[in-house]
């Protein structure tokens, strides 16, 4: 919470509007000298960027509230014991002094509350309470005092779909709407550019007596503005403090534009491939493991021998077999199958209860069939690229001096795909 001095007619926007301007932002002003005539709320909504604090300030400075004080509170990411406290203030339950709050201070003159739409759900209520009863009571006080103040509201968002979507009450909104005004951005007037410029350069020490040229002037038009005149006085400043020139080129505005922003994405692909190519290849390695398969690799003859072997055996072949996956499976001869045997027929009268009996325990080819060893040769070129690749992992993580993420990313695996690969 803070009270802001009364702006000079240097700073005013209504000032501005004097000299030769964009149509956007003739209107707006037209709008914000009528606001200044009446004791409405005013809700102004525009882009970030684009003026909405120093525009509440003109409306306060021009209208009848003028002599007393501009209260303003930034709402971004405050929290509802906060808002209760700086708006209505509290009283000391110890020595009995009040501190006052915004709404006090505000007495005669203007409250603005800037990004109102990031108010949390018990703040709203607290702001809408206070709009309907003109009262108030301060924090830890039963005591009811009378508010005059005139109520200034901004937000960036759209409160309207925020209503819709329930994060803000639509009874408050209509509270604070009274008059809404629309900050034009900075890229619907394009033709007041030129006069921000000089007057920023103004504003900076060190700029004060250096231009701009025409073709630096054509770049700073046509650029698009995502953060409105912020961005724009940023550019300036950076123009200011990182060149030593009497007039800047466009070629140094188009830097002070770029300054800063990260490198393109075909920039880091280069940067990464020529990390790579300073470690050892580990293409080779892969060559000779393809052109030398492992002892253990099956061919197709082999596959299909050992289905044969596992289709219509019979119990007791498996018992007094041991079948090991590998070539020597092929060689292996199935037994033959075991025809089904039909069960004798019963009479009717032959049926009698069927006893409990005791669980019968597996036969004994379970047990062997789980038994079964899957032997595989570890022997030939892949135990070596195995060996090749931890070799090589450990080497890149040593390149980057112990940083094992950065390894992972000049790598192309994960983070946790590196550290098996050290593991093992």
């Amino acid at each position: 919470m803070s009270r802001m001095p009364p702006l000079t007619s240097e700073t005013s926007v209504l000032t501005v509007a004097k000299r030769p301007t964009s149509a956007a932002f003739h209107a707006f002003v037209r709008r914000l000298h009528m606001a200044s005539q009446t004791d409405d709320p005013v809700l102004l909504a525009g882009e970030v960027g684009t003026g909405k604090r120093q525009s509440a300030t003109t409306v306060h400075n021009v209208s009848g509230r003028s002599a007393h004080n501009f209260v303003q509170i930034d709402c971004l990411g405050i929290k509802e014991s906060k808002f209760e406290l700086e708006i209505l203030g509290s009283l000391n339950p110890y020595n009995h002094q009040l501190r006052q709050g915004a709404v006090s201070l505000a007495e005669g003159g203007t409250l603005y509350l800037h990004e109102v739409g990031e108010l949390p759900p018990a703040s709203q209520t607290l702001l809408l309470r206070l709009m309907e009863s003109d009262t108030y009571s301060p924090v830890n006080s039963s005591d009811t005092y009378n508010s005059d103040f005139r109520l200034i509201t901004s937000s960036s968002q759209d409160l309207m779909a925020m209503v819709e979507h329930g994060k803000f009450r639509n009874d408050l909104l209509h509270h604070i709407n009274t008059l809404t005004i629309r900050t034009p951005s900075l890229n619907e007037r394009r033709e007041d550019i030129a006069d921000l410029v000089n007057s920023i350069l103004q504003e900076i020490p060190g700029g004060r007596h250096k231009q701009v040229s025409p073709e630096a002037m054509e770049v700073l038009c046509h650029h698009k503005y995502t953060a409105n005149i912020l961005e724009l006085r940023n550019i300036i400043h950076r123009l200011v403090g990182t060149f030593d020139a009497q007039c800047y080129s466009g070629l140094q505005v188009v830097q002070a534009i770029h300054a800063g922003t990260p490198s393109s994405k075909s920039e880091r692909v280069i940067e990464k491939k020529s990390q790579r190519s300073m470690l050892p290849d580990f293409n080779g390695y892969l060559d000779q493991a393809q052109n030398n398969p492992p002892a253990f690799a099956q061919t197709d003859q082999a596959v299909a021998a050992q289905q044969s072997i596992f289709q219509g055996a019979s119990h007791s072949a498996y018992a007094s077999t041991t079948y090991h996956i590998g070539p020597q499976a092929a060689q292996a001869q199935a037994p033959a199958p075991v025809q089904p045997v039909r069960p004798a027929a019963h009479k009717v009268s032959d049926i009698r209860p069927r006893q409990a009996q005791a669980p019968q325990q597996p036969p004994a080819w379970r047990a062997t069939v789980a038994a079964m060893e899957f032997e595989e040769d570890t022997s030939g070129p892949f135990t070596a690229l195995k060996s090749q690749e931890r070799e090589y992992i450990a080497r890149l993580v040593e390149y980057c001096n112990g940083d094992k993420k950065k390894a992972a990313d000049i790598a192309g695996v994960t983070l946790r795909t590196l550290y098996r690969k050290l593991k093992h």
